[in-house]
């Protein structure tokens, strides 16, 4: 058992391999980020059971029977890097990275195979892991396609090097192996090939160690907690970048979908520090725990509610139509559909939408495959949120259109769809490239077909925030002062009076569920608006009241900024037969106590016309 690096001969070309810089990339944040993904990533791939459990351990080891795995490694690093780099030295305790799945299959087939299999094209997870860099015969079907992830393991260590031990399931057999990814180097007289491997060596090749009672050893002293089925990566030396909490971070931040889901539970534990379980349960709690993470808190909110939204909540798109490039129209929406997500989405409340898409890969059948929208407002974030989750991991796509004020998830199941996608995407899974040519080749209308995906959350805002196209009672308005049932109006400013003073005779506003004996009039002062009315003994006794400035383009409501003004800073309000009970942002929730009641709301910025919307609340709310 040792290390071997194999000699240069005068026909080999001279490159220093590369693959690190794929991971290279502002999008995935860091190492901590590449290394959790990937691992991650290639534990639910090779999933056997229906949640798969991940363990990350972070450690030293005290004694000097773990430095021998790596002896003679020494050499080999010091040719490469040379003095003055910064890097461990060969007494330092080794510090270790480990990362253990469960329920897992292991890295299946056979460990003496060097070249692809031409004739029965089997499955063999352990040559392409262990023999083949930048190749992948992972099926369509999973979240890998590029044969670089496992490049992240070698790419964490200072040593550029890293141990696999894996335990199959289907013989149980156990096998141990290492690799070393560094440049080309010179030992004395002799030049060396960039990879290495630990294990047993015969004429230039190298085999992984079966030995039970030596693979046993090797578990022990590294801290390995290998019971079953599955793969433990250790990573001498890892970059001190890698911290417990960075990895618990990042875990919540990639995979927190598959976790809500219960397919995944993870654990971390650094020796001497924190010691975490992320599972379904108690999620939310561990990202309030943690102020950086806060943000993701609605996400994860919303991302809990779509496992099993309300029935009414959800509505189907159907597909575009086959054969040409896809467009998302708003009347692949029932129309009955249109006016319930349309209601729910206008209240604030959340909808899903199970959205219709042809895949057509050339020279095969077209797939009818299907996505899952959610969304909900945002008034707060004017920038907008969301990510895509292509089979539990997040894929960004930063170049995609964030909707302003709005919160969305995409969520990519479908297996057909999702190999549509994971050919698309980059080595590092950060975005879909409509470009690759790997990709546009093996799709009819591939790149239009990536870019309607992409452009789904926007598109759907933009329906669900359209006036509807039949008739208008609001249109008219500011021409003609008609009663209404809407509850909504438009206050344009008047000539300066003594704020406060009634500038317009005022509408009557009778908002749904106020009863028929309610009455509200609504007017405008100088610098706000009065609400003024009586409600009947058994109508709800709550208003809500939006404002917003009025805009010339969409829904003024959804385009409110808190740079606008903020009802519990900037607005004064007056009350008499009633109380105000919330107040923040554009709304101000109002609970009637007399008969008859009055509210004056002032100091608006007289030069713009105002908007105000009235909604009656249960009493629960």
């Amino acid at each position: 058992m040792s290390w071997r690096f194999n000699m240069m001969t005068p026909g080999d070309l001279n490159v220093d391999p590369v693959e690190h810089e794929f991971f290279a990339t502002e999008t995935l944040g860091g190492v901590t980020d590449a290394i959790v993904r990937e691992a991650i990533q290639n534990s639910l791939d090779a999933a056997a059971d229906e949640k798969v459990r991940v363990r990350f351990f972070l450690g030293q080891m005290d004694t000097q029977a773990g430095l021998s795995y790596i002896e003679d490694l020494w050499p080999h690093v010091d040719a490469t890097y040379g003095a003055g780099t910064v890097r461990p030295a060969p007494s330092e305790p080794l510090r270790v990275l480990a990362i253990e799945d469960e329920g897992t299959r292991g890295l299946e087939g056979d460990s003496k195979q060097y070249e692809d299999d031409r004739e029965t094209r089997t499955r063999n997870d352990f040559y392409y892991f262990w023999r083949n860099v930048g190749r992948s015969r992972k099926e369509t079907t999973e979240r890998g396609r590029w044969g670089l992830g496992k490049t992240v393991f070698a790419v964490a260590s200072q040593l550029n090097a890293f141990f696999g031990l894996t335990v199959r399931r289907s013989d149980d057999k156990v096998f141990l192996m290492g690799q070393s990814v560094l440049k080309i180097h010179r030992i004395g007289d002799q030049r060396y090939r960039p990879y290495g491997y630990y294990g047993l060596h015969e004429n230039g090749f190298t085999l992984p160690i079966d030995n039970h009672e030596e693979c046993r050893e090797f578990t022990r002293i590294l801290g390995l907690r290998r019971r079953g089925p599955g793969l433990s990566v250790v990573i001498p030396y890892p970059d001190t970048e890698i911290t417990g909490k960075g990895l618990v971070e990042s875990v919540l931040k990639h995979y927190f979908y598959p976790l809500l889901a219960g397919k995944l539970d993870v654990e971390v534990e650094e020796q001497g520090g924190i010691s975490v379980a992320l599972g379904s349960d108690g999620l939310e709690r561990e990202i309030r725990r943690r102020d950086e993470l806060e943000h993701l808190l609605p996400l994860i909110k919303l991302a809990r509610w779509g496992l099993l939204p309300a029935e009414e909540a959800v509505a189907e798109l159907a597909p575009p139509s086959l054969g040409r490039a896809p467009k998302l129209r708003e009347d692949l929406l029932e129309p009955g559909d249109m006016v319930e997500m349309r209601r729910r989405y206008d209240d604030g409340q959340r909808v899903a939408l199970d959205v219709g898409l042809w895949v057509e890969p050339v020279g095969a059948t077209p797939r009818q495959t299907r996505f899952r929208l959610l969304m909900e407002r945002n008034l707060q974030d004017q920038q907008g949120e969301g990510y895509f989750v292509r089979q539990g991991i997040t894929v960004e796509n930063p170049k995609a259109r964030r909707p302003r004020g709005v919160r969305w998830i995409v969520i990519i199941d479908d297996q057909h769809l999702s190999a549509f996608l994971g050919d698309a995407e980059n080595p590092a899974h950060t975005e879909w490239q409509r470009s690759s040519q790997k990709f546009k080749a093996k799709y009819l209308r591939g790149p239009s077909t990536l870019d309607f995906i992409r452009s789904v959350p926007a598109t759907v805002a933009s329906i669900l925030s359209r006036p509807p196209e039949a008739r208008d009672p609001d249109l008219l308005r500011n021409i003609f002062s008609l009663p209404s049932d809407s509850g909504l109006l438009t206050l344009k400013r008047r000539q300066q009076t003594t704020e406060g003073e009634e500038e317009s005779s005022g509408e009557e506003v009778v908002p749904s569920g106020l009863g028929k004996d309610g009455k509200l009039i609504l007017s405008r002062v100088r610098t706000g608006f009065r609400l003024r009315g009586k409600v009947g003994d058994e109508a709800p006794r709550r208003l809500e009241v939006l404002a917003a400035y009025d805009v010339l383009r969409g829904n003024p409501f959804h385009r409110y900024s808190p740079h606008d003004f903020r009802m519990n800073q900037s607005i004064a309000v007056q009350v008499r037969g009633a109380q105000v009970v919330a107040r923040d942002d554009n709304r101000l929730e109002i609970e009637i106590q007399a008969p008859e009641f009055d509210v004056l709301t002032t100091r608006f910025d007289e030069r713009r016309d105002l908007r105000v919307k009235v909604r009656a609340l249960q009493e629960t709310q």
